[in-house]
């Protein structure tokens, strides 16, 4: 085997390692140093934290950032924020949780049982109107979502009326037995409300005992007309918050002391105005809420991450990287008397043989 044959031979085996490393490599870390980062199976990114000292506190930043690492009824860690079960904390800005179901039950006579009116009332949260929809299901049903909309009291419903469960449609939300609307960006400090539209279901009893209205992850729901029954047992369903730091402007934020976003950053506003975001430059990943969170990516420790060709190798840089023939090869444009590495920044630079 000629050397050219061995370099390339030295090569793959240097990509194999390179991408076996890179998958058993320890993750940036996401919290302060000696803070918790984790409460059962949900991560605790800073700037939340479940002890003090670990989440953002600063009097002079509106938010909420402290997470309740509690124990649940299985005896298992349970993050909470209030009264509500947290299933994931996002670094782009989201936090998953469990919200409740407004659940409007009557008995056959048509007496009413205990209604159930859920409320979220965290100012610092807004609902995702990307992520989420305002459902209503039931036969004999309407209901309001009333909350807070640039400061101003806001208020949207539908309606949900069929006479026969023979009509209605699974996997249609349209008004026969369910419906739904979109929420407003911004929304936030909730409140929703489950109805009887002729007062007490006696019509529809035997298929459709009760009305429910929430706000559910889009994703994570398609109607069925069982659920015209079998919803008064989901006490809760799945939806999506919004979060921010703050609620200025980052042109504002970043001229004062307590400006948060760490190295190697960029810094977003929201389109509502309220609050900004931190995001890793191109070229790092880690946790951009800490002063150090983002760190460089090594583009060279996987091919996956590249795409410089059999003839270059790969040469990591500070949020980047570059392609260079190997030796006893030059770039387009060079003549073949070059016997070091060429450097290619683009891998469509073909390197040809000296």
């Amino acid at each position: 085997m000629g050397f050219l044959g061995m370099l390339m031979q030295v090569i793959r085996v240097g990509v194999i390692l390179s991408a076996t490393m890179a998958a058993a490599a320890i993750a940036f870390p996401i919290a302060l140093p000696e803070c918790p980062d984790i409460c059962g199976k949900v991560k605790i990114p800073y700037p939340y934290g479940t002890t003090e000292g670990c989440y953002l506190n600063d009097t002079a930043i509106f938010g909420y950032y402290f997470i309740n690492c509690t124990t649940n009824t299985n005896g298992q860690p349970q993050p909470m924020i209030g009264n509500l079960n947290v299933t994931s904390i996002s670094m782009e800005g989201e936090i998953d949780i469990q919200i409740y179901n407004s659940i409007d039950c009557y008995e056959e006579s048509g007496r009413s049982l205990p209604k159930k009116t859920p409320t979220l009332n965290l100012p610092s949260f807004t609902v995702s109107a990307t992520k989420n929809k305002f459902v209503a299901v039931g036969c004999d049903t309407y209901a309001y979502l009333n909350g807070y909309l640039n400061d101003q009291p806001f208020t949207i419903g539908c309606l949900s009326y069929c006479q026969n469960i023979s009509n209605v449609v699974n996997g249609t939300c349209s008004g026969i037995g369910c419906c739904e609307i979109q929420i407003p960006e911004g929304l936030k400090n909730v409140d929703f409300t489950a109805y009887s539209f002729n007062g007490n279901h006696t019509k529809v009893w035997d298929f459709n005992p009760c009305s429910f209205a929430f706000i559910v992850q889009e994703d994570k729901f398609n109607f069925s007309s069982g659920y015209l029954t079998s919803l008064r047992n989901n006490l809760t369903l799945p939806m999506v918050l919004d979060w921010t730091i703050g609620n200025e402007t980052c042109k504002v934020a970043q001229n004062k002391a307590n400006y948060i976003c760490g190295a190697n950053t960029t810094c977003s506003d929201l389109n509502n105005g309220s609050g900004y975001r931190c995001k890793c430059k191109d070229g790092y990943e880690g946790n951009p809420y800490l002063e150090q969170g983002c760190q460089d990516i090594n583009e060279c420790d996987a091919k996956e991450l590249n795409n410089c060709t059999r003839h270059q190798s790969c040469v990591n840089e500070l949020g980047s990287y570059h392609c260079s023939c190997i030796k006893g090869y030059h770039s387009d444009g060079e003549g073949n008397d070059y016997n070091i590495l060429v450097i290619v920044y683009s891998s469509y630079t073909h390197c040809h043989m000296d």
